[in-house]
């Protein structure tokens, strides 16, 4: 009996000894138009470490163009294609000749597949620029790399000889890694990995002793805050709630005692009632040994704690006090352990959080307030911007401005729409509620945007 023939799917006949369901010249037009996919070892050998490490994009191209798995080097004219470069570009880029955006960097990286820990390309969101030069381009591929690739942790010691005291800044380079990516992308990608990692940080922190345990003990700390914010923003408030009480336990244990003030602030800025919000704030602030900028932060969440109890005169004593401390505030961490609520005193952050409080208190005060923040929101912070867009919906809602509000919550789902957002999707939620009367189409293409998220 003569074997079935079989077609590729532009009609030609397949060989016999053809394997692939595409025939030679589909299976040319499709290396032109991607690149395969890699398994994850493909990214651990040590040509594409070395490479890696190095923050050159060029170096790791040529490094991934010459890996054995492709069975030959790869032309530069077929990569090109799969980067939607000439060829010409491509060589320059591999000869460091190139001037590139840190848009380029992330696009390249993601069309070659690079696990998205290693994409990322920013180390500090201010280091970002338009144009990145070879050298600044090192810095900024290769903090995000060398973090990925730096954490040797895999397994728990034996012993505490065996803890090598790096581990405490490679974990954290980790830590600020994933919470870029958080910012940009949202929980989804990120949550798996950080308990993941809270896992092998607790079996090292319990066999440390001395200096080292007291540092893994604030590593620890600081994850297991990070791990509570994830899980507000995935919606696992139960999760989020336990993560946030550890935080709390193993920076008192060490004493870190800003880590113990911002855990009891973030848990203010969960609550839904006056009297919790209120009473982590305060708990919070009279945290001794302190410093000022945490200080400032707990004034912040109490002010909105006055807010949710319709409390005008107190919210805005606590906003001037909030305000004076943060004024001394320097923007520059004068330890590792300093950049703690970085992010949190920059001015789009606080304003941002002022607005909250009008946004219960005068409505028509909060619009002109979040549109002053996300005309300051950082780029890269998407997450951010999406419940803030949120927000300002809200206050629009409330402002009676029913249009806008409809308008301005269906940008605030698109960006939920990438992030996966919880915390948007309640926002807006509330924001379908109060457009329930409105008869307006606007309000209509909203809510029909809304049901199908």
């Amino acid at each position: 009996m003569s074997p079935v023939r079989r077609y590729c799917r532009c009609g030609s006949p397949l060989a016999h000894d053809n394997a692939d369901t595409l025939c030679t010249a589909c299976q040319q037009t499709r290396q032109r138009v991607r690149a395969p996919e890699v398994p994850p070892e493909f990214w651990h050998t040590d040509v594409i470490c070395d490479a890696l490490a190095s923050g050159d994009l060029g170096r790791v191209i040529r490094a991934y163009r010459s890996h054995p798995f492709h069975g030959q080097l790869l032309p530069q004219e077929i990569v090109a294609g799969w980067l939607c470069v000439s060829q010409m570009t491509l060589s320059r880029i591999e000869q460091g000749k190139r001037r590139l955006t840190v848009d380029d960097v992330n696009w390249f990286a993601r069309s070659l597949g690079m696990p998205w820990a290693l994409r990322w390309v920013h180390e500090h969101p201010s280091e970002a620029r338009e144009d990145v030069d070879p050298i600044s381009r090192r810095s900024l591929l290769g903090a995000g790399v060398g973090a990925a690739l730096g954490l040797n942790a895999t397994t728990a010691p034996a012993t505490a000889r065996e803890i090598d005291p790096e581990l405490v800044t490679q974990w954290m380079k980790l830590l600020r890694l994933l919470g870029r990516h958080d910012a940009l992308c949202g929980p989804h990608e990120v949550l798996a990995t950080v308990r993941y990692q809270l896992g092998l940080i607790a079996e090292h922190r319990q066999i440390a002793r001395g200096e080292v345990r007291g540092q893994l003990l604030r590593v620890e700390a600081r994850w297991s805050g990070f791990a509570s914010a994830l899980s507000d923003d995935f919606g696992d408030w139960h999760r989020r709630d336990a993560w946030a009480d550890r935080s709390v336990r193993l920076a008192r244990e060490a004493g870190y005692q800003d880590m113990v003030a911002y855990g009891l602030m973030r848990q203010s800025q969960w609550a839904s009632d006056s009297q919790r919000a209120m009473s982590f704030a305060q708990a919070a602030r009279l945290t001794s040994g302190t410093s000022d900028k945490i200080r400032g932060l707990c004034a912040l969440k109490e002010a909105r704690g006055h807010a949710l109890a319709n409390d005008t005169a107190a919210c805005e004593r606590s906003l001037v006090d909030a305000y004076g401390m943060l004024d001394h505030v320097p923007h520059v961490p004068q330890t590792p352990w300093d950049d703690l609520g970085g992010h949190d005193i920059t001015p789009p952050y606080v304003l941002a959080d002022e607005a909250r409080c009008w946004l219960w208190l005068r409505p028509d005060r909060a619009v002109t307030m979040f549109d002053d923040v996300l005309r300051l929101w950082p780029h890269d912070r998407t997450r951010g911007r999406g419940i803030h867009q949120a927000h300002l919906a809200l206050a629009c809602a409330a402002a009676n401005e029913p249009e806008r509000a409809a308008a301005e919550g269906l940008k605030a789902l698109e960006i939920a729409q990438t992030t996966k957002s919880d915390v948007t999707v309640c926002e807006l939620k509330r924001l379908d509620s109060r457009l329930a009367a409105c008869d307006l189409p606007s309000a209509a293409d909203f809510r029909e945007a809304l049901a199908a998220l």
